[in-house]
């Protein structure tokens, strides 16, 4: 049976993403969970663009997935976490949750992560701890540009895979569905631990930013954009 993913957000990352895993050689069945009139011109784009792809409310979406990612502006405050949690519905309980948001705070050029204000704890922790303990929540996708999300294969020579590392629940059936979406994507899925570890991937997601935008942090470095962290094992 294909897995059922639902896409909270169609803006650039999340209908990428969408994309991504509705031409994989996986069976992936996408429904964008939107806040607005899912009938609007904006959507009916889309659905041109994405033929295979369904369009409902947030609520609708939720309730009928098997895996929600999480495709929305990053929620900074715990209260903007909060409300992000609020309007996914009860139906999230049980559910598998794939956190792709990046928590900068509001000050430019600083542009820095919730961790470094917020006691440690980075979006993914706090997501974890806002949803129904019967959830299981993964941080996965933010390391890398929304641009290059669909293009893996592009990188490196020979097909090479680039990697994705990704942090959540170790069970081994949920873990293994996440794995079938980021290779669903086209990455080579890498588990580095529990959700406590969305704090390194959401650092690394500010160094990334930092080093790929100009005057952006407090370095004096422009890599630009076309650069990955790259998991190499010898």
């Amino acid at each position: 049976m294909p897995h059922k993913v639902a896409i909270i957000g169609a803006g650039n990352v999340g209908t990428i993403l969408g994309g991504a895993l509705l031409k994989s050689n996986s069976s992936f069945s996408i429904y964008y969970g939107v806040r607005g009139d899912p009938s609007t011109e904006k959507y009916k784009k889309l659905l041109k663009k994405q033929p295979l792809a369904h369009i409902s409310t947030v609520h609708d979406a939720v309730n009928w997935g098997e895996v929600i990612i999480l495709a929305v502006p990053g929620a900074y405050t715990d209260s903007e976490i909060q409300k992000v949690v609020e309007g996914l519905g009860p139906g999230v309980a049980c559910k598998i949750v794939i956190d792709v948001t990046n928590p900068l705070g509001p000050s430019y050029p600083a542009l820095e992560t919730r961790i470094w204000k917020h006691d440690g704890i980075s979006a993914g922790e706090a997501f974890a701890a806002a949803l129904p303990k019967s959830t299981f929540v993964y941080k996965a996708f933010n390391t890398i540009g929304a641009e290059h999300m669909d293009k893996a294969s592009e990188f490196l020579p020979d097909g090479q895979r680039l990697t994705m590392l990704f942090a959540g629940s170790d069970d081994k059936v949920k873990r293994g569905v996440v794995e079938d979406v980021i290779a669903g994507v086209g990455f080579e899925p890498a588990y580095v631990g529990p959700i406590r570890y969305a704090r390194n991937l959401e650092a690394m997601a500010e160094l990334w930013i930092h080093l790929g935008l100009d005057g952006v942090g407090e370095t004096k470095e422009n890599w630009g954009r076309n650069f990955h962290f790259q998991v190499v094992r010898k």
